[in-house]
């Protein structure tokens, strides 16, 4: 259904519908101009946002392009009906009343499920000639063709409170114009309650411009930040767009702005949609992130288990608690140990800390012989058939271990954080044995009745990411993928085969909530599964490749040159290519999370790596590219790391041209230090490349050949730590101990060294020294 109509008669011409063509646009997250051009006529359509009023901006410019004088007249409808937040019931009653002489419209909602929503339109531009606050239909939604019997001879309509009619918004302009010369229109609209709207009325008609390009300034000054520079067009700029989308997608909700998934304004607020973006961001924008994690919490419940949802339903706001087998408690640990590894906020994260500490709890009610049990088929909110998932005990695993992380920085009880890691690895041993599948090459599940799920999802992608696999079903994993859910042109299925339609009873869906085959979560094409793929890529040692996919499917020049393509970073688009009228077709196009995964990809696949336990550095560079510069966040501070030279190895890392040991960053950075300058070549000197621990500092004595590593966990904790040199290893020793554990591998150019100790208590000093 259309909810507006242009029309438009030029002189002694009929009357004509405009918009069922397409239009030449030019699209940015931040506005939208449509236009087509003929030999007689330019119309011109586009709309701007306010930075502090809750206004769209709409402009209509016509211009005359004959040889002669013509009469332009425009006609513009606006259905003006509401639809409440999720319950999505239409409300299509009003009154109305105008001001100025028609140049003002106000429509009155007498209805407390829109919280007695007022909406209003102001002509900014050329008045019009006659008005209506009337729809011309008698109730929506609209039947089939309306537009083709609609009345246009209207004028001075009103609607009276004691008898509310279907509204709208109706006008008509006219103005003769000159060869060359332009009509202008502009409608301000705009929804507050009722009795706010009259003096912002009149306020906005002369400062729209200013807030209009306030609203632009501060999302270009976002997008024109050198957050990530790769020197490839192509990645650069969707770098650009996804930091438009971060900074455009906000809604008002209760209060206060909060991030959104899409541009779409409902009062309606995901907490999984956050945390995923989140994710990304935490590389860039702690800020962002901390009050994310703010906002969540103050929604919890009493108990202190976190919203799975917040939104006006009906009369007030509503709290939708996440239930135990929420996605939401998994990805809400995450976050948090992601937060305080790159903030080092520990005052905030004892504050979250029994927030956290509830949400592992909460998982945990649904372990049964180290398998996460869900009623979910995969990563999705739908369906009640309870059985053992590879996503959710994936996911289990991973926030254990960053509880155990938060845990041993906040000086926990070690006897409890060992807990918690031990509870990781029996996760890990049991999606091991339990749920790989060596008929399949894949991780899988189960359902209730103990029946195999032979079903492939993108959930599984995860298990390599999080280093729950080793390198032989990683390789295998990926090469499932790439045959059973990968479409090469548009992504990655988020399930195969696609047959939910045929399982609606089996899985106590609701009716066909998963979609038809090829659509929505039925085989639709997420963005997060393709991050997922990509990040399963480089697991398996194929940046290269993951790069490239990345680069023609994730990037917004990807989906624009693949089927049905336009400039989005979507929700999901269909993936059926049997009908090509929707193979590729894309639903929602400026989606939060998809340029969250965006960032959090490009970010892993140059090298930046997380474990529970610090950040560290694995750069990549392809072939055709020699440097690449980004932003990172450590110690609560930003960064400025850049990546140059050849080869597979770190020849040497310099903080402030400083020289370092260490490809894993220290948890307490050097506050004075501005630049990360990675040099990549030939190893020259002792480099640590990984470690299990928290990193206090690493130091280099060149004239005794020794390395010296200080790191922090707790007691008992098993520390692994791997050092690539160029030199002899001739000692290892823990506080002076060197009875432990330590091996060394041969590789092209360097030897690895690989020790393994445990924790005798929270802080050890580890010493290696070489041959000099």
């Amino acid at each position: 259904d259309f909810s507006m109509m242009l029309a438009l008669k030029v002189g002694e011409g009929e009357r004509e519908q405009l918009g069922l063509e397409p239009f030449e646009y030019i699209l940015t997250p931040y506005d939208v101009q449509f236009w087509k051009e003929e030999d007689k006529k330019k119309v011109s359509v586009s709309y701007q946002f306010s930075k502090k009023t809750p206004v769209f901006v709409v402009t209509y410019e016509l211009t005359n392009k004959s040889k002669k004088q013509q009469d332009f007249v425009l006609y513009t409808d606006i259905e003006a009906s509401l639809k409440t937040s999720h319950t999505y019931a239409i409300k299509d009653k009003a009154w109305s009343k105008f001001r100025e002489n028609g140049s003002s419209l106000f429509l009155n909602f007498e209805d407390a499920e829109t919280q007695n929503a007022q909406l209003f339109a102001v002509n900014a531009g050329l008045q019009p000639t006659a008005y209506s606050g009337v729809s011309s239909l008698d109730s929506l939604p609209a039947p089939k063709d309306w537009w083709k019997s609609i009345n246009w001879e209207f004028d001075h309509q009103t609607v009276t409170k004691e008898h509310p009619k279907t509204p709208a918004f109706r006008y008509t302009y006219k103005e003769r114009l000159e060869p060359g010369q332009s009509m202008k229109v502009v409608q301000i609209i705009g929804a507050v309650k009722q009795g706010e709207a009259y003096k912002m009325a009149k306020d906005i008609r002369t400062s729209y411009p200013q807030e209009v390009q306030q609203y632009e300034r501060d999302i270009l000054s976002t997008m024109q930040k050198k957050v990530f520079v790769t020197g490839d067009s192509v990645l650069d700029h969707s770098v650009l767009w996804s930091h438009g989308i971060l900074q455009a997608n906000k809604h008002y909700i209760d209060g206060s702005i909060q991030p959104m998934p899409c541009p779409a304004e409902y009062n309606f607020y995901f907490t999984h949609d956050v945390l995923l973006t989140d994710l990304a961001a935490v590389n860039f924008d702690l800020p962002r992130v901390k009050q994310d994690l703010e906002f969540i919490i103050q929604h919890a419940d009493s108990n202190k288990v976190i919203p799975h949802a917040y939104y006006w339903k009906d009369l007030d706001y509503r709290t939708e608690i996440a239930v135990p087998d929420n996605w939401n408690h998994f990805w809400f640990v995450i976050v948090a140990g992601t937060y305080l590894r790159h903030s080092r906020d520990e005052a905030f994260a004892q504050q979250i800390y029994p927030y956290v500490a509830k949400s592992v709890s909460q998982f945990l009610q649904n372990e049964k012989n180290h398998i996460i049990y869900s009623y979910r088929p995969d990563w999705w909110d739908i369906g009640q058939n309870f059985g053992p998932r590879s996503y959710t005990t994936i996911l289990a695993a991973k926030a254990l271990r960053e509880f155990a992380f938060i845990s041993a920085v906040l000086d926990k009880k070690a006897s409890d954080v060992e807990h918690w890691e031990q509870k990781a690895d029996e996760l890990q041993k049991g999606l091991n044995q339990r749920l790989w599948s060596e008929k399949q090459n894949y991780l899988i599940n189960y359902f209730e009745d103990g029946s195999l799920d032979e079903h492939y999802y993108i959930g599984s992608l995860l298990g390599s990411h999080y280093h729950l696999l080793n390198e032989e079903r990683t390789a295998k994993l990926v090469a499932t993928a790439r045959q059973k859910i990968v479409d090469p042109k548009i992504g990655v299925y988020t399930v195969y085969p696609m047959d939910f339609q045929d399982m609606i009873g089996y899985l106590k869906l609701n009716g066909n909530e998963a979609g038809d085959p090829y659509y929505y979560i039925n085989g639709g094409i997420w963005p997060h599964g393709n991050a997922w793929y990509a990040l399963a890529l480089m697991e398996a040692g194929k940046n290269e490749e993951a790069l490239q996919f990345i680069r023609n499917i994730m990037t917004v020049k990807g989906v624009m040159d693949s089927p049905n393509g336009q400039p989005a970073m979507y929700e999901y688009r269909v993936s059926k290519k049997s009908d090509p009228s929707v193979y590729g077709k894309i639903d929602k196009p400026q989606f939060t999370w998809a340029a969250g995964w965006y960032l959090y990809s490009l970010y892993n696949v140059y090298g930046v790596k997380e474990s529970p336990w610090n950040i560290r550095f694995e750069p990549y560079l392809p072939e055709t590219q020699n440097k690449v510069s980004f932003v990172l966040t450590n110690s609560g501070r930003e960064f400025n790391v850049f990546i140059s030279g050849e080869g597979e190895e770190v020849q040497s890392i310099f903080f402030d041209g400083e020289k370092q040991h260490s490809t894993v960053l220290p948890y307490r950075f050097n506050m004075k230090v501005n630049q990360i300058e990675i040099k990549k070549g030939k190893l020259r000197e002792p480099l640590l490349t990984n470690l299990n621990a928290v990193l206090q500092n690493v130091a280099y004595n060149q004239e005794t050949a020794q390395l010296i590593i200080n790191s922090k966990s707790f007691a008992h904790h098993q520390v692994t730590a791997q050092i690539k040199t160029p030199k002899s290893v001739r000692e290892v020793a823990v506080n002076g101990n060197s009875d432990i554990q330590w091996k060394v591998e041969k590789k092209s150019g360097y030897d690895l060294l690989s020790i393994t100790f445990k924790q005798s208590k929270t802080g050890d000093q580890l010493a290696i020294t070489f041959e000099k």
